[in-house]
């Protein structure tokens, strides 16, 4: 079994080299599995300690970690093994990302790799990027024109208070929102959502709503 050589604590933790799911179809695809195709720098940490500096990419439809020692193309990736321990710095795109526990927004628990969006005293934020695969058709009509299989990406997000091992799904309705919350900050919330006119699917207006949170 092949290992990636890294000098810190979890050097001995990545797996051996795993085979990719080809997509064979004789319809046209658009879009990629990866959230970005090139590799890119990453330092990769065991706990606190340093593995060692490595090169990676998200694919998003499996949410594998593809990693390698460099950018040559010629030299095959391996894939981040998922132990929750490792985490993943990126230190252009200023991103970490770790796999960690969640709840959906059907409630059911899943693994995946989250990136750290916020922190604060009583609530980190995450955000997860997806990928979805849509099945392309042939027409019944000639004169139709065919539709391509498509990959998508799509982002959810999760919010995790202090204490607790599940990252919860962050609703996008002020309602449910403020009910994923305790009882004694909800009047509060709902008060300050509506004040600042917050748009739980904006980004910027998540962010700010934590940092409100963590005042409380």
């Amino acid at each position: 079994m092949e290992r990636f050589s890294g000098m810190g604590a979890g050097g001995e933790f990545f797996a051996e080299m795993r085979k990719k799911k080809d997509f064979k179809s004789d319809l046209p695809t658009v879009g990629s599995i990866y959230i970005d195709e090139t590799f890119l720098p990453c330092k990769v940490y065991y706990e606190d300690d340093l593995v060692g500096d490595f090169f990676y990419r998200h694919n998003a439809f499996n949410d594998e970690i593809e990693i390698k020692d460099t950018q040559l193309a010629e030299e095959p990736e391996s894939s981040l093994m998922t132990i929750k321990e490792l985490r993943l710095l990126d230190p252009i795109g200023n991103k970490e990302l770790a796999l960690r526990v969640y709840e959906n927004d059907k409630g059911e628990l899943r693994n995946g790799y989250l990136y750290r969006l916020g922190e604060g005293e009583k609530y980190d934020i995450f955000f997860k990027n997806s990928g979805k695969y849509t099945e392309g058709t042939h027409p019944v009509y000639s004169l139709v024109r065919p539709t391509p299989n498509k990959f998508s990406h799509f982002t959810e997000y999760f919010f995790l208070k202090k204490g607790d091992k599940v990252a919860k799904y962050v609703e996008q309705k002020d309602r449910k929102f403020v009910k994923s919350f305790d009882k004694s900050i909800q009047e509060p919330l709902a008060t300050f959502l509506k004040e600042e006119k917050i748009n739980l699917k904006k980004e910027e207006d998540l962010i700010k709503t934590f940092n409100y949170l963590n005042t409380l």
